[in-house]
């Protein structure tokens, strides 16, 4: 599996072309958007992406690091994109989880915190490929398709079942619950405010 690094600093990249190489992973590097969707749209092993949100023609913005999020998605199913962040750029995480984003680590990082969140990405992007290879899952849904409103509102309320089922199964407690459904706690926060479900206490 290779890592693939979009970083538009030199010193940045290359630091962290050489932390990861040093964790025993090959690497893949590119300093925009344009190019860093076309490599993950040409290697089939890129499993992991570390991205800086802020990427040139408009690297003061987080625009185009939302733009590679999105189209990323669109893309791949399992790769998982870590965000790398600064102090500035705390307002856009929860858009960013909203674009896919799988985790976040804040500049300067360290070669442990790198290393811990590659393991996490490996582990959920290994746990995804082998169910979308091996498992078949069954699932009903009856629904109205005549309308997007209507297919958002299904999804809506199956996401909204599964996660009020997950919390109950482990009793509320979201670091369990995060862990069942394979993904971080802050991805979990963001979706349970989003289907405006309540923990117990």
């Amino acid at each position: 599996m290779r890592v693939l690094i979009v970083e538009d600093q030199t010193e940045v990249r290359n630091t962290l072309s050489a932390l990861v190489e040093s964790l025993g992973f090959e690497v893949d590097l590119a300093t925009n958007t344009t190019d860093g969707l076309a490599m993950l749209s040409d290697d089939s092993e890129i499993g992991v992406v570390l991205l800086d949100l802020g990427l040139p023609p408009d690297p003061s913005s987080f625009s185009e690091g939302m733009r590679f999020l999105k189209d990323a998605a669109a893309r791949s199913s399992i790769t998982k994109v870590i965000v790398l962040t600064g102090q500035t750029a705390a307002a856009a995480t929860e858009q960013a989880i909203q674009h896919g984003a799988f985790d976040f680590l804040m500049k300067p990082i360290t070669r442990e915190e790198l290393k811990q969140a590659l393991d996490r990405a490996v582990l959920y992007y290994a746990r995804h490929a082998n169910m979308c290879k091996d498992a078949q899952i069954a699932m009903y849904i009856v629904a109205d398709g005549s309308s997007e409103e209507s297919a958002k509102n299904t999804k809506d309320a199956v996401m909204t079942k599964l996660f009020r089922t997950v919390l109950n199964d482990t009793n509320h407690n979201v670091s369990a619950a995060a862990r069942r459904l394979n993904m971080s706690r802050e991805h979990l926060y963001y979706y349970l405010k989003k289907y405006g479900i309540k923990r117990k206490k």
